[in-house]
């Protein structure tokens, strides 16, 4: 097999920097430390830092210790004070993306440099995190971590409630704080738009997002050494959104890196990947790095306060994401893999689900999106949701992300159930897109006779007024339950989001009183549609939501049991439930609704 003179070129100028790793990690006497201990500091002394500032391989810069900082990290954790020196860093400062880059102090570690100290510096001030104090990483549980989802969510959909991040280590008789190194988040294949749109969300928690032109690639495999760039994939595929730092120690095949948290989550199963840095851009708000994630080279387990740590070898498996899209000017399908994560995995498909949608969508004005979702876990009934949303104004806005917010929210329900973490398998969308506004509302209502016996036929008519469109009439025709007492019987013709609104109460107990996981996904499985026409028969009574179950006559003593049991949520008295209910697709989506009643002799 030729190789490539690039290929070949590369591999030459790895060679010499793994060699000066091997010299200066080895240059301690038989059973001495090869780290070095904070306590020797002293003010003046000199180190040698490593991280790439280009491609993939690492470049030195010096590292002038200032100080320690006493319980600046946390309790009994130390921060070391340090300006760093060199052609590049005193060009573009400290670096978004040079987290974790280690610093060498007589032939040992000493720490990784991790904080910066705030923005527009005249000198490159940087905190460093001790070594030993991230080695501890590699002792913590390793238990599911906490979910965040709704949290994320809750954000992507108000920007204001976004809380920003609260890392800062102030500086004793100074009116600054050093603050971790930003870590870059490059997205590949996402609108500017979007990227400005969620960047908050990711910067409140570290992150700073940058628009790439890149994204995954098939750099070369370089050997794994402090200093070189590595990067935490979050997305993979057509789309791909990546975090780049820097690695700081390997043991084994165990890798610390980044000096400070990625997300702060504890114990995460996420990929680790080399990164090929593009270019470092200088910036006096703040020079970050724009790099590739390319090959897969293990799994991350600890996000932690010092660091993050993970082990080399294989990556954990990824959810499997395809968006098909059936517009007028063709099909596409899209193909991408996120991590498997219950804080990250809503947010992450329903954001890469709007880029899909309007990153191929060629007009400008009124929009409809009839979505299909299909999402599979093991050993648990398939997920399939129908949605339609529309829009009078461009694909930028309500359509696309209408659609992106609601896949991400039935996710967060499936990656945030109460019951058992769920292992899902793949999530499958497709998408009718249509230049076109279909929307109408319920405007009136009529039915004929005025008076029925029960088992005797109703029907009703329902007039539908489109936007910039004609009205016209729905009929229902339906048979009173022969076992329906006499009395009043109220009428319903409405749209689901008018019904859902009607009925909040009710859909939230059968939601928190489904008693496993299938019936939860069956439960979202019978959500109504809103492009459904819905007639509704309700009378008074004796009902309940019973274990996630519509019961709407019960007798007096039954009732009054309810509400005893240890599970809030479970045992539900309603006074006024469905005694009948059918449905009409119709082409629109649907507002309002109209009520009206009729007694039964």
């Amino acid at each position: 097999m030729m190789l490539s003179k690039r290929w070949l070129f590369s591999v030459c100028l790895l060679a010499a920097p793994g060699a000066w790793v091997a010299l200066q990690l080895s240059s301690p006497a038989s059973g001495e430390s090869p780290f070095f201990d904070p306590a020797q500091l002293r003010p003046g002394m000199m180190g040698v830092g490593r991280t790439v500032f280009q491609g993939v391989t690492p470049e030195e810069f010096q590292v002038e210790i200032l100080g320690v900082l006493k319980n600046a990290i946390g309790p009994q954790q130390d921060m070391i004070l340090s300006r760093l020196h060199g052609k590049n860093v005193e060009r573009t400062g400290v670096i978004a993306g040079m987290s974790g880059s280690p610093v060498i102090l007589d032939g040992k570690i000493l720490g990784a440099v991790s904080y910066r100290l705030g923005t527009f510096e005249k000198e490159a001030i940087a905190g460093i995190t001790p070594i030993a104090d991230m080695l501890k990483a590699a002792d913590m549980p390793r238990a599911p971590a906490p979910s965040l989802a709704a949290s994320l969510l809750k954000e992507w959909e108000s920007p204001g409630t976004v809380a920003a991040a609260t890392r800062a280590v102030p500086i004793p008789g100074m009116a600054a704080s050093l603050v971790p190194i930003g870590t870059p988040l490059v997205f590949a294949g996402y609108p500017e738009s979007l990227i400005r749109d969620v960047t908050p969300l990711f910067q409140a928690r570290g992150l700073e997002p940058v628009a790439g032109g890149g994204g995954q690639g098939s750099g070369a495999d370089y050997p794994i050494a402090p200093g070189v760039a590595i990067s935490v994939p979050l997305v993979r595929g057509d789309f791909s959104v990546a975090a780049t730092g820097t690695l700081t120690h390997v043991q084994g095949n165990k890798v610390w890196a980044f000096g400070h948290p990625f997300l702060g989550t504890g114990p995460v199963l996420y990929p680790m990947a080399r990164a090929e840095v593009i270019v470092t851009y200088p910036s006096l708000l703040g020079s970050f790095k724009i790099a590739n994630s390319t090959s897969l080279m293990g799994t991350l387990l600890q996000d932690r306060l010092t660091c993050i740590e993970g082990e080399l070898g294989a990556a954990p498996v990824m959810l499997p994401v395809t968006v098909g899209v059936e517009s007028p000017t063709g099909n596409r399908q899209f193909s991408f893999e996120v991590v498997q994560d219950d804080a990250l995995t809503p947010i992450l498909v329903g954001i890469t689900i709007q880029a899909s949608l309007q990153r191929i969508l060629e007009y400008s004005s009124e929009t409809t999106l009839r979505a299909e979702i299909r999402v599979l876990s093991d050993k648990h009934p398939t997920l399939s949701y129908s949605l339609i949303e529309s829009d009078t104004g461009g694909v930028q806005s309500a359509a696309a992300g209408g659609v992106a917010r609601e896949v991400a929210t039935l996710l967060n329900v499936i990656y945030g159930n109460r019951f058992r973490e769920l292992r899902v398998t793949s999530a499958n969308v497709k998408v009718v897109a249509l230049p076109e506004a279909s929307l109408a509302r319920v405007s009136e209502v009529s039915m004929s006779p005025s008076q029925v016996r029960s088992g005797e036929d109703l029907t009703v008519w329902a007039s539908l007024q489109p936007y910039r469109g004609e009205a016209f009439l729905k009929e229902f025709k339906v048979r009173i339950p022969p076992d329906t007492p006499k009395g009043p019987l109220n009428v319903l013709v409405s749209s689901a989001a008018n019904l859902n609104g009607l009925e909040g109460g009710v859909l939230q107990q059968r939601f928190n009183g489904s008693p496993g996981v299938d019936e939860l996904i069956r439960f979202i499985n019978s959500l109504r549609r809103d492009d459904g026409l819905y007639l509704q028969l309700t009378r008074r009574g004796l009902g309940a939501v019973v274990q996630g179950e519509t019961l709407p006559a019960l007798p007096l003593s039954v009732v009054f049991t309810l509400g005893n049991n240890r599970f809030t949520g479970e045992e539900y008295p309603a006074p006024e439930l469905p005694v009948l209910e059918v449905v009409q697709k119709t082409d629109f989506v649907l507002t309002g609704g109209r009520r009206t009643a009729i007694q039964v002799r």
